[in-house]
């Protein structure tokens, strides 16, 4: 099995200064000489900037012809606040801009910067459709500049994904960069080449080099970055052996979901109340090894006491339309982060064919990892990396700390005009639910555009059936309506819209607000819970009010969300008495904002304790 150790060290480098007015001032110099001049000067410049890489002044000059080109390209003229983060991405910042504020051109300056040195700029998005769309975006532009612009899509042939990688900027799923990655550490073992023998060191005899995807890795710019580098930190990329076939051994599966619809908490099992970890106490194994048949004993693959354990975790950890879903007769993971599918996704050491004994679907066999790499470990790879997000503040210290990352936040070019509205609390959902359809009801009515952001698809379809009744126009876009997310989401901010959207979906897509819309207050954003993460509820607060449009947000809360119920129970409990009452007072809401803090710090605590495990391997493996 591959693995990559160490995911800091690469992240700890020097950075320049990143917001420097004489950077600014030389840029707007450069830009009003480059408006006067013909296409075929603005491309002598470029190939004039690639002998001219490490002389003062070259990133404000790259930066000024590559802007010039999205004027002429595309008829935007880069606002000043773009040309900042611009800059600070060159340099080796993360940067925060708010959402609307244009990142995918401010994306363009550190690709063309770091594609003029002629080792390529990878630009790793959080879906297809971004990728897609940003890399059509910036085809003409850096064209008219004379350089290539790479597409890297899911599942094509390695041929297309060479020609891809070939080119001076490529364009993908950050994900795909990846398993790329992956794929050549595959290559390189099957030839014999990941590992060589001193004596073929010594004597220059290396197995040939395979024709791998990817020609190294020299610049990455990662879109939502504190997403990748902390959120989904814990969750490795794996390449797994294996296609989908049903299950020679299936009863092993059935027989430990039987057993665990029996096993009662504290007498059999216990839950940890801090990591939320389920255990097998004496009484439970006892009972586990008198109901285990021989035909179910000859078809272990690991110690009969794991099977228990993750039947009793698919019970009472995981949630059907929460952590995933069914169907076409297949237990489907949903994406925690951004609530999608991931159908080529599957849980390791037999807990996905546990959830497919749970819900009755045909068991499949179980996959073995070939080679497994963790995001972060991936762009640690990268000579030189930046990142963008809307939501960086709240985390810039870690990623300080971790990544030697530092933050820069853009301000917007226009003041924010956003009307943020205090929590409103409810002692039930079902009290929770009837106050969100008044509101709907009453802001549908002037004709303004609501976008209700859930952070699981049950809720999202619990609050459709409670609003069914109404016969409201309802859009929803959720990890089952995955293809055409864009498309719904476009359509957010036009008159009396009612979008119902999970968690991130929809990430990234433009949401217009016409003149009709903006009249009326202009989208108002509703949260329908808070989630275990502050900066996941900041973008979806920042879809209201970009560009200094009118907008508003507002969160309903209720005593019986997640939020409370799984972190924080003893508070949960202490309001119980409460359940009788319909709408609690504001003050209540500081509870969830306390709950909340309760799981950054464990996430928090959780990474620093992989980042040292990860550092102990490494020290192994250099030891042995």
């Amino acid at each position: 099995m591959l693995f990559a150790f160490d995911f800091l060290s690469g992240f700890r480098r020097k950075k320049a200064g990143v917001d420097d007015p004489a950077a600014l001032t030389h840029i707007r110099t450069q830009l009003a000489t480059l408006g006067t001049e013909p296409d075929d000067r603005l491309r002598e410049r470029t190939d004039a900037l690639r002998r001219r890489l490490h002389e003062p002044g070259f990133t404000a000059e790259a930066v000024a012809l590559v802007t010039e080109s999205v004027r002429r390209t595309h008829g935007l003229t880069a606002h000043e606040v773009q040309l900042r983060a611009g800059l600070a991405l060159a340099e080796g910042a993360l940067v925060e801009m708010a959402t609307g504020e244009g990142k995918t051109l401010a994306a363009l300056l550190p690709a063309f910067t770091s594609a003029l040195r002629g080792r390529g700029a990878h630009v790793a998005t959080v879906n297809s459709y971004l990728a897609e769309r940003d890399a059509e975006f910036a085809w003409p532009v850096f064209a008219r500049l004379g350089l290539s612009v790479g597409l890297l899509r899911e599942r094509e042939q390695p041929a297309a994904k060479r020609a891809a990688y070939s080119c001076d900027i490529t364009y993908g799923i950050g994900t795909e960069f990846g398993f790329d990655y992956l794929r050549d550490q595959l290559a390189l073992r099957a030839a014999g080449r990941t590992e060589p023998r001193f004596h073929e060191i010594l004597l220059r005899r290396l197995p040939p080099k395979p024709a791998l995807l990817q020609r190294g890795h020299a610049f990455a710019i990662i879109d939502e970055a504190d997403s990748v580098l902390l959120d989904e930190a814990r969750s490795p990329l794996i390449i797994a052996t294996g296609e989908r076939r049903p299950s020679a051994t299936p009863e092993v599966y059935r027989l430990a979901d039987d057993i665990a619809a029996d096993l009662k908490l504290r007498e059999h099992f216990t839950r940890d109340p801090h990591s939320q970890r389920l255990a097998l106490t004496p009484a439970g194994e006892r009972l586990a090894f008198a109901r285990l048949t021989d035909a179910a004993l000859l078809q272990l693959r690991r110690v009969w006491p794991q099977y228990l354990q993750h039947a009793l975790h698919v019970r009472h950890q995981l949630r059907r339309d929460v952590h995933y879903i069914v169907a076409e007769q297949r237990v489907m993971i949903v994406d925690e982060f951004t609530g999608r599918m991931c159908p080529d996704r599957t849980w390791r050491e037999g807990l996905h064919q546990a959830a497919e004994a749970r819900t009755g679907v045909p068991i499949t066999e179980e996959n073995s990892s070939e080679a497994t790499i963790s995001r972060p470990a991936y762009f640690q790879l990268y000579e030189r990396i930046c990142g963008l997000s809307g939501t960086a503040a709240e985390a810039s210290s870690e990623l300080r700390a971790s990544y030697d990352l530092r933050t820069v936040i853009i301000p917007p070019h226009r003041p924010c005009l956003r009307l943020l509205l205090p929590d409103r609390v409810f002692a039930t959902r079902a009290a929770k639910h009837a106050a969100i359809a008044r509101e709907i009801t009453t802001r549908h009515a002037t004709g303004q555009p609501l976008l209700i952001g859930t952070r699981t698809i049950e809720n999202s379809e619990a609050l459709i059936e409670a609003l069914a009744p109404l016969g409201l126009p309802l859009r929803i876009l959720n990890a089952k309506q995955d293809a055409e997310e864009a498309a719904i989401i476009e359509q957010a901010g036009q008159p009396g819209a009612i979008t119902i959207a999970t968690n991130m979906a929809g990430r990234g897509a433009h949401i217009p607000v016409p003149e009709a819309s903006q009249r009326v207050g202009g989208l108002h954003v509703l949260g329908l819970e808070r989630h275990e993460s502050a900066r996941i509820d900041r973008q979806l607060i920042g879809r209201a009010a970009r560009q200094g449009q009118p907008g508003s947000a507002q969160f309903f809360l209720s005593l019986e969300d997640d939020l409370l119920t799984r972190h924080a129970s003893a508070i949960a409990a202490r309001l119980a008495p409460l359940a009788r009452e319909g709408e609690l007072p504001a003050k209540y809401a500081a509870y969830f904002i306390q709950a909340q803090r309760k799981v950054e710090t464990l996430d928090h605590a959780q990474r620093r304790a992989l980042a040292a495990h990860h550092r102990w391997l490494d020290e192994l493996k250099q030891a042995l």
